[in-house]
């Protein structure tokens, strides 16, 4: 069977506090993208995975990890073949990483009839990363904690033509957090996840609530990711920002037109697409 695998964006990005357990609390709103990967799985005598990608390890990945955390807990559990068609850029900040993941766990899920209802799934995928458990439900996600606590939103919609500017550059999370942690004081930011919500209600994303605090960091190490960002608004866009700790700067049009001018101004110098929220 094959099954898509979906990127998403961040709408404003705020690190919290670190934790006991060494990770960082964070208040963001996740919206997910109709852009995505293919996943081809079906069962098989022995585990393989290929892709079409040199950078996806062929032994530790997201989707061998799906695998392992179901098999240890069914024992009986076949082996697969998997192929993992890259569409998503790595260390983008699109979460394809944790998304191949969670779209594993969902496709075997269904392969192998398991009925494994949404809490369990959750739990399961937070094993894969934080992000993972988002890619359970998709949509449109108010996200909390290490960014696995989700509220589900219902009643606001963004605009639909969401451009993406990926360039090819790799940005690792953990590099991120290690240089925004000396900035961070418990508790210093007075952003809350529901006054992000109310904003949303209205299709208003002002820059006192929306930004993105990895910003600090990728737009000082690679100036070149901060100008699209001024680029994407100069030519027209609502809204732009960084998504995740990651490369990619997407903006957030009106129309279709003026993207496409926009995507026209990027695409010969970086990977551009535009893509439409997923509900």
């Amino acid at each position: 069977m094959q099954i898509n695998s979906y990127a998403k964006i961040n709408l404003g990005l705020h690190v919290l506090n670190e934790r006991a357990d060494g990770f960082h609390n964070i208040t963001t709103i996740f919206q997910e993208l109709n852009f995505c990967d293919q996943i081809t799985i079906e069962e098989s005598q022995k585990m393989s995975f290929d892709t079409n990608v040199d950078w996806v390890d062929r032994n530790n990945n997201t989707c061998v990890k799906a695998i392992k955390i179901l098999q240890n807990h069914y024992s009986d559990l076949p082996n697969f073949k998997i192929f993992l068609q890259k569409n998503i850029p790595t260390n983008a900040g699109l979460g394809g990483g944790s998304s191949n993941g969670t779209a594993t766990l969902k496709a075997i899920n269904q392969l192998c009839e398991l009925n494994i209802q949404e809490k369990e799934m959750k739990q399961f995928a937070e094993k894969i990363s934080a992000d993972s458990t988002f890619f359970v439900n998709g949509g449109l996600q108010g996200g909390e904690q290490k960014g696995e606590k989700l509220y589900p939103i219902k009643d606001s919609t963004i605009d639909t033509q969401i451009l993406l500017v990926m360039p090819s550059i790799r940005v690792q999370t953990s590099d991120a957090f290690m240089f925004i942690k000396k900035y961070l004081v418990k508790g210093k930011t007075d952003v809350k996840l529901s006054q992000m919500l109310e904003e949303l209600k209205v299709n208003k994303l002002s820059s006192e609530l929306f930004y993105n605090d990895f910003e600090m960091y990728v737009f000082k190490t690679h100036p070149e990711i901060g100008k699209i960002k001024l680029e994407i608004l100069d030519l027209g866009a609502k809204y732009a920002s960084l998504s995740g700790s990651g490369s990619t700067v997407f903006g957030i049009f009106s129309d279709k037109q003026t993207a496409q001018k926009a995507q026209s101004f990027f695409s010969p110098h970086y990977s551009t697409i535009i893509a439409n929220p997923k509900i």
